[in-house]
């Protein structure tokens, strides 16, 4: 085999996959997972490979010069390197394989995979110097269908993650469940709404890698039965409109998320008349108190401009936030405030204002949030929240075609309140590959 038909198959392989612009926005970006290298199409009889991981407190050149590179050799492979990431923020643990001829140890490539989807590859070129590309790791598209029922003492999060007739990895399943909870977010609160017997059925699609880990899904569609309403939720994505719907076109949207938080579990409740733990005397509480770990991270609910971000007595580190129709936010018992969170700033719904903490008069780390309008408390987890712009007339066609494809969907999970579904459907499985 000649040395360099190796590279000129990489090559191949980079322009074959170049030009991804992404697809199915979400949480964002790639996750770092664990994932081995393109080994079937990169293995060669007549090599030997070594492998090197950047350790805490070491530089890229370290690693290098540890595997035999050293002079001139190492100063120019650094410089190719930095053509594709900066060798000064590469994360502890990176793993470095350099791949030689044998016998004779000559170089062949090296190679480091910087996450689950994509590795950088560098070979020598004839001469002097290094040539390199980017190998994206391919994946395909299936369509996964679930549907169940909520059991006694359980919730959706353990329906989902129990479901043994959907193959998919538990990590994944933990994402779909948090997708499904931010469809929802702003007209169901999934940790104290959902009740047993209620039920529900989805059709999630997703990218798949080789190894069977998901890269990103978005639910095409999704309904909810709770407590005998029937709460749908289809994806529509036009130019311009992008967003979930239920089946008259109205936005599922709000102007203001249900919880400040992705962590929901509620340990007080709005009352007018409740026991304070700390003052041991009854008192109202006008707002929602929710558990969570010191550190969670806690988001503004809405569009808006930070009113004050400080300390206020029993509140202790506390943010209010300003919204427009009169609405406005507080933020309580904070541990630390998010860089640059002070008066005047605007802020936007799902941005980071601070960490939850145990500040102020509070018996453990929790959130304390508020919701008023014209300086009235109003009840978040209850209240009527304003709404994003329904369906344009000039898209309502457009979408009555994609709302009848997706509730076909729907079928193929079951019927709403069957107890399991299909998994995933080979047959909704492309051929084409992806990156």
């Amino acid at each position: 085999m000649g040395r360099y038909r190796f590279f000129g198959l990489i090559a191949f392989v980079g322009l074959f996959y170049v030009g991804y612009s992404g697809w199915i926005g979400n949480s964002g970006g790639i996750d770092p997972e664990e994932l081995p290298l393109l080994d079937a199409l990169l293995v060669d009889p007549a090599e030997t490979v070594e492998s090197h991981v950047l350790q805490r407190g070491q530089t890229l050149d370290r690693v290098l010069y540890r595997a035999g590179f050293s002079g001139n050799e190492l100063h120019s492979l650094v410089l190719a390197v930095r053509q594709f990431v900066n060798p000064r923020v590469l994360p502890v643990g990176l793993e470095v394989r350099v791949r030689r001829w044998y016998p004779d140890g000559e170089t062949r490539a090296l190679e480091m995979r910087l996450n689950a989807d994509t590795m950088v590859v560098l070979a020598p070129e004839q001469g002097a110097g290094w040539d390199g590309s980017v190998v994206v790791t391919p994946v395909t598209v299936d369509t996964v269908y679930m549907a169940g029922v909520i059991q006694q003492g359980g919730s959706l999060y353990r329906a989902i993650m129990s479901d043994e007739s959907v193959d998919m990895r538990p990590a994944d399943r933990d994402r779909l469940v948090d997708h499904l909870a931010n469809t929802y977010a702003f007209t169901l609160a999934f940790s104290h709404q959902i009740r047993a017997g209620d039920s529900y059925r989805l059709a999630f699609q997703r990218e798949v890698r080789p190894d069977g880990s998901m890269r990103r899904g978005r639910v095409l569609v999704a309904e909810i039965q709770n407590r005998g309403r029937i709460l749908p939720a289809i994806y529509f994505d036009a130019p311009d409109v992008a967003g979930y719907y239920d089946r008259g076109g109205e936005a599922l949207q709000r102007a203001f998320l249900r919880a400040p938080l992705e962590y929901r579990r509620i340990t007080s409740s709005f009352s007018h008349s409740r026991f304070h733990p700390v003052l041991g005397v009854n008192r109202p509480h006008i707002g929602v108190d929710f558990g969570a770990p010191t550190g969670t991270r806690v988001y503004a609910t809405a569009d808006g401009v930070v009113a004050s971000a400080g300390w206020d007595g029993g509140y202790g580190n506390v943010v209010r936030i300003n919204h427009a129709g009169g609405y406005r936010t507080l933020y309580a018992h904070l541990s630390r405030f998010a860089a640059g969170m002070r008066a005047g700033r605007r802020v936007g719904q799902g941005e980071l204002i601070g960490y939850v903490g145990a500040t102020g008069l509070a018996t453990g780390p929790h959130l304390h949030y508020e919701l008023h309008r014209n300086g009235v408390p109003l009840n978040p987890m209850t209240v009527e929240l304003p709404g994003a712009p329904p369906i344009p007339s000039a898209l309502r066609d457009q979408f009555a075609e994609i709302k009848s494809e997706r509730l076909k969907l729907l079928e193929r999970a079951g019927p709403q309140g069957s107890p399991g579904a299909a998994g995933t459907s080979v047959a909704e499985q492309t051929d084409q590959v992806r990156q």
